[in-house]
């Protein structure tokens, strides 16, 4: 507010003609209240009209910004006591000359000190208090007019936007009359409930920390994390909620809900922390439930820079939500339990749906029971509905894609679910594009980049929103366009680690410059998709599932075909997804043996089937040994190893059989390497003599004689003839 307009504003409220001045100056009035009655508005609820020309409004600021002179920090203009009205400090004496040449504070009686006639006015009234003349006084109310003028002028923020706030609140309080704790909390809890119906989610956390209500702030604040994640005052009221009386169970979804926000914000390291904090309240409760959730969240995190540790929080946490109590079958259960249970099978199902593993499906159809037996909440109902239009997507049936995915869209708009409503029209651009439907594609992710400059959204959703856009461009041969998208995807993706992404991007830009290679004929292209092709094949962790690499490796030799004909995102065959470089092997060799090669090639192709199912069968061993160490089942499934160890054992060559047997009974005697020589020379020439024997184990003669003397007693050998013609043989049933 400019100082001139300052001063008659001050003039018109001392005169009761503020009414009138408002309505004279109407678009300074407005650009006035733009700045300076948002934080009443916000605190003042339906006591103050929410007009830039209602007097009440501004006479409450006047008041509340006073209060901000108090040198003594206290908040309001009420209990100040007869000793300040005597100090001589000169920023007390121009706050009090202010206000009460303003009629806001009324000059105590103090006839010890003056006495006042009843017709004074309130500067004969100080004069005399203070015993200074006329022009002292009005030198004091200028002090406190300047000093007005610079509390206007500041830029509030931090804890001075928070003093402001409390002395707004305090002036409201007063015009209420809510003398008593109770009146306020129960005006608190009906502000915070109407800010939620109008999608204020700064007013409505406001008064929810106000009313002490932990639960209504949580759920205020997940509701509102887009439109939160920006609003500067979200982080102090975030600090103040510290304060909040939580049970254990609060504590931890504020923590989640804090990890929401710093998703938004694309503060990778900050979500990481609260998760992690969460995770840590969860266990320090024992809480099953709340360990669901916490897990859950991780996973989320974990869910585009980590894939495998995804994965695994994803597990842990259906582990302890059927701990905590989530039914086999769909049997009466909490409505919030079977929530955060259908919520972590649709985020399994999503994980599988990232890895093109069709073993999405039965999850998604477990948590469809769930919601068909009893109906979820909505939150719930649009993630499923969401979930389902990617495996649709992914199966190749685009129609049943796009009715699930409006269905989502829909259920987001009922919720006032920015951020759902965002990252919904980004996976519409996709099925869009796939569709060939390429203006609704481009029309879907020129929206989430145009709401992403209004609001805060997270990274991965503007990323892939690039990326999606990028690919609409690509269908259309349009390369130059979709080539910048797909650079625009990189760059956001490599700034918030989000690795799934990166790898995209590089397989994109890949296939994109291979195809302009093809059409134009740029030796640069070709070079730019190997450089591509092989950051690709950097980003993809080598521990990681290796459809996606053999994809890159692939992609260069097969840029010639149409690109429906080999898509990335579509479900692999059962096995594939969860043995994916064995079975690719598998593949390979049968393809090898159609053909007509020589005996050797044959064997060797045979031989190499063999090992990758074995490899299989180790891999799944390995996956059953750790679930009965994690789950503490102990001996309960000796009986089945005992039947995989005899079915191994008879499906091992004879080699292997007997080293097997010479390890167990002769290990004591020979080492692994004299061992592997002796078996390998008697199956080859059939007998072995001392002489034969010395080198092959490094002894000298009478050492080997000794030697076989010994295998012979084992009966790992059978001696024939005597003397130099004494031969060693292996015996028949070996």
């Amino acid at each position: 507010m400019p100082e001139a307009l300052l001063t008659a504003f001050l003039a018109a409220h001392r005169n009761g003609a503020l009414a009138a001045l408002l309505q004279q100056r109407p678009r300074l009035v407005r650009r006035c209240a733009h700045r300076l009655l948002p934080p009443l508005w916000r605190v003042g609820g339906d006591a103050v009209p929410p007009d830039a020309d209602a007097p009440l409004a501004w006479q409450l600021l006047l008041r509340a910004l006073l209060a901000e002179l108090r040198p003594d920090g206290q908040v309001g203009l009420g209990g100040i006591d007869e000793a300040l009205w005597l100090q001589p400090t000169p920023d007390w004496r121009a706050l009090l000359a202010l206000a009460s040449h303003q009629g806001l504070l009324e000059v105590p009686s103090l006839p010890a000190h003056y006495r006042a006639q009843p017709t004074d006015a309130p500067a004969d009234r100080l004069c005399g208090l203070w015993d200074v003349a006329p022009s002292t006084f009005y030198r004091s109310v200028d002090r406190g007019r300047r000093l007005l003028a610079q509390a206007l002028a500041r830029p509030l923020h931090g804890p001075g936007l928070l003093k402001r706030q409390r002395a707004l609140q305090d002036e409201v309080h007063a015009l209420l009359g809510h003398g008593g704790a109770d009146a306020r909390v129960a005006w608190h809890r009906r502000q915070a409930a109407r800010a939620m119906s109008a999608q204020d989610g700064v007013a409505a956390l406001w008064h929810a920390l106000h009313a002490a209500d932990a639960a209504g702030f949580i759920v205020c604040l997940q509701r509102f994390a887009v439109p939160l994640a920006r609003h500067p005052d979200t982080d102090i009221l975030l600090h103040e909620a510290a304060a909040l009386p939580a049970d254990p169970a609060q504590q931890v979804q504020l923590a989640l809900a804090e990890a929401a926000l710093w998703r938004v914000r694309g503060d990778a390291p900050a979500e990481c922390q609260a998760c992690e904090r969460a995770l840590r309240l969860a266990h320090t409760a024992g809480d099953a439930l709340l360990l669901g959730r916490a897990f859950g969240a991780l996973g989320r995190h974990h869910e585009v820079r980590d894939p495998d540790r995804a994965f695994a929080c994803f597990q842990d946490s259906a582990d302890h939500l059927r701990e905590a109590g989530v039914p086999d079958t769909a049997a009466p259960a909490d409505g919030a339990l079977l929530d955060e249970c259908s919520n972590t099978l649709v985020r399994l199902a999503w994980w599988y749906l990232l890895h093109n593993d069709p073993r999405a499906g039965p999850l998604l159809e477990r948590a469809q029971a769930l919601h068909d037996h009893s109906p979820r909440a909505l939150e719930a109902q649009a993630l499923l509905a969401q979930t389902w239009g990617e495996y649709w997507r992914r199966s190749g049936q685009l129609s049943r894609a796009l009715e699930h995915k409006y269905r989502a869209l829909h259920l987001y708009q009922r919720l006032g679910d920015q951020q759902g409503l965002l990252k919904t029209h980004g996976n519409l651009a996709l099925i869009h594009g796939e569709a060939k439907d390429f203006a609704r594609a481009i029309e879907c992710s020129k929206h989430v980049l145009e709401m992403a400059e209004h609001f805060a959204v997270e990274p991965e959703t503007v990323a892939a929103t690039h990326l999606n856009l990028g690919a609409a461009y690509f269908w259309q041969s349009r390369w130059d366009a979709a080539i910048a998208h797909y650079e625009q995807t990189l760059q956001l993706a490599g700034r918030a680690q989000l690795g799934v992404l990166v790898w995209r991007a590089h397989y994109n830009l890949a296939e994109a410059y291979y195809k302009r290679f093809q059409a134009l004929d740029r030796a640069d292209d070709e070079l730019q998709g190997d450089a591509h092709t092989a950051a690709a094949l950097a980003a993809w962790p080598a521990q990681g599932d290796a459809a996606p690499a053999e994809a890159a490796r692939r992609l260069k030799r097969d840029i010639l075909g149409p690109r429906d004909d080999d898509n990335l995102d579509r479900l692999l065959p059962g096995e594939f997804a969860a043995h994916f470089p064995e079975l690719l092997a598998v593949q390979r060799q049968r393809a090898a043996l159609a053909l007509p090669l020589p005996p050797e090639e044959q064997v060797a192709a045979h031989l190499a089937i063999a090992r990758a199912y074995l490899a299989v069968s180790v891999k799944e061993r390995e996956a059953a040994v750790a679930l009965i160490e994690r789950h503490g089942l102990g001996d309960r499934f000796n009986a089945e190893f005992g039947q995989l160890q005899q079915t191994f054992a008879h499906a091992q060559s004879r080699q292997q059989r007997l080293a097997e047997r010479w390890r167990q009974q002769a290990g004591d005697l020979l080492a692994a390497p004299a061992r592997a020589a002796l078996l390998t020379h008697l199956l080859t020439d059939g007998a072995l003599s001392k002489s034969l024997c010395a080198p092959l184990c490094g002894v000298g003669l009478a050492t080997a004689s000794k030697l076989l003397g010994q295998l012979a007693a084992r009966g790992l050998l059978v001696q024939e003839g005597r003397g130099p013609s004494t031969r060693y043989q292996l015996p028949e049933d070996a």
